[in-house]
């Protein structure tokens, strides 16, 4: 049974990883234990319990596992937490390659280990507005859905050398695609998961800076109740950008991160239909948490299992 003194293991304590344990610290639950190898990722943090060694034996004392390292270790350390038993937080994107998901996907069955992939912005109280304002049909027939995300990479972590993040490295996952996985699940999500009938990605390197990776990319959908979604996603943007728009026959709903409003624009101009005051970007987070344990407590699946995130990955890893 979950109960605030239930073991959790973070494995990785990067900024993610710290954002989780301050979470979840908050949220009452203090049984925390850490694995990072670099003794770096501690500075300032005096009384965390640690350990240096990861293994199976070791991962057999913890019932929850959050997996936050960088994106080339989550399925390995995935692998080993639901060979030991652990219920398992997997932060997005799931991995940065197809090998070894289904393994996964096999063992998390035969241990009947609930899991779940990061999609924090499903909480985000205005896209959750639009999806239940969508669902409920009040736009009518959905024609397109487009999501827009931007920001310049050496703005991402302050202080530190873009040049040295994984997001510059193919071999450690990086790349605008797999870093912006949350507008391609978003647009999966908001389209109830429908059928792809056609995909189209065109990326590539477009600017000076000193990566291995893409760093621009268009990517289009056409789904089988002929929405057509598109994501649009860089690293170049010096403006934070992250948007979306609902075409529909009733109008466009529209939602800029940096309004937090959902405005119907029609014929009729435009209408505030949601506002969401005092918005603390980190409460998509708890909620998140908050619901990853909800349905632990009633041995409930996830609905972003790895097997729902592996349908979407598939398709910006292989980039047909």
């Amino acid at each position: 049974m979950l109960n605030k003194k239930t073991k959790i293991i973070i494995i990785g304590f990067g900024s993610i990883g710290k954002r989780h344990y301050g979470n979840l610290l908050e949220l009452g639950y203090n049984n925390l234990t850490i694995f990072d190898p670099a003794d770096a990722a501690f500075k300032g943090f005096i009384r965390v319990d640690r350990i240096k060694i990861l293994t199976e034996k070791e991962l057999k004392n913890f019932t929850i596992a959050f997996i936050c390292g960088p994106n080339d270790s989550h399925l390995k350390h995935a692998l080993m937490c639901a060979k030991a038993g652990c219920k398992i937080f997997i932060e997005k994107p799931l991995t940065h390659n197809l090998k070894d998901i289904e393994k996964l996907m096999r063992i998390l069955k035969k241990n009947k280990i609930i899991n779940m992939v990061a999609c924090n912005m499903r909480f985000h109280p205005c896209l959750e507005f639009i999806k239940n304002y969508i669902s409920k049909n009040k736009l009518g027939k959905i024609y397109g859905i487009k999501h827009e995300f931007g920001y310049y990479l050496p703005y991402w972590r302050p202080g530190k050398d873009y040049r040295k993040n994984y997001a510059a490295k193919k071999s450690t996952g990086g790349g605008i695609i797999l870093d912006d996985i949350h507008e391609f699940d978003l647009l999966f999500w908001l389209n109830n998961f429908k059928k792809v009938k056609s995909v189209k990605f065109i990326y590539g390197k477009t600017s000076d800076l000193e990566i291995e990776t893409e760093d621009f990319c268009l990517a289009s959908f056409l789904f089988a109740n002929k929405v057509i979604g598109s994501v649009q996603c860089d690293y170049l943007q010096k403006n934070y950008t992250r948007n979306c728009k609902v075409l529909g026959e009733n109008g466009n709903l529209e939602w800029d991160f940096k309004e937090n409003i959902v405005w119907l624009k029609n014929k009729q101009g435009a209408k505030k239909l949601f506002v969401s005051k005092k918005f603390c970007f980190n409460k998509t987070y708890i909620k998140e948490i908050k619901y990853f344990f909800s349905c632990l407590m009633n041995s409930q699946k996830t609905f972003n299992d790895v097997n729902a995130a592996a349908q979407i990955l598939k398709y910006c890893i292989k980039k047909k």
